[in-house]
């Protein structure tokens, strides 16, 4: 992942804190996932007291896993693209409960 889509995420996922659909998803979930691109580079975000953090790095354990593409992930975020369409065009894969899932669309 370039330097540049990492800022991308951060900024986004500040946005998205202030947007009510997000609050009410996060409000008391804590969660972790991992996010592995097939460029190679992984990250993990932190759900947690109503925030979300992302960091460089993989993640032990982690919730949920996640595997995409630069460009699909620059889209999820960009909101050119849903997490929906994205995973039925098979250019996301979340591997992890379905109410972690389902509450993946509030974040992307």
């Amino acid at each position: 992942m370039t330097h540049d889509l990492l800022e991308l995420m951060r900024e986004r996922l500040a946005i998205g804190l202030e947007r009510e659909a997000t609050i009410d998803a996060i409000e008391g979930w804590e969660r972790t996932a991992q996010l592995t691109l097939k460029e190679g580079p992984v990250y993990h975000f932190i759900v947690k007291d109503n925030t979300i953090t992302l960091h460089e790095g993989p993640l032990d354990d982690a919730d949920m896993r996640i595997q995409s593409d630069e460009e699909t992930i620059r889209k999820l975020f960009l909101e050119e693209m849903s997490a929906t369409a994205a995973l039925f065009k098979r250019k996301l894969k979340v591997k992890g409960s379905t109410s972690d899932l389902m509450k993946l669309r509030h974040i992307f």
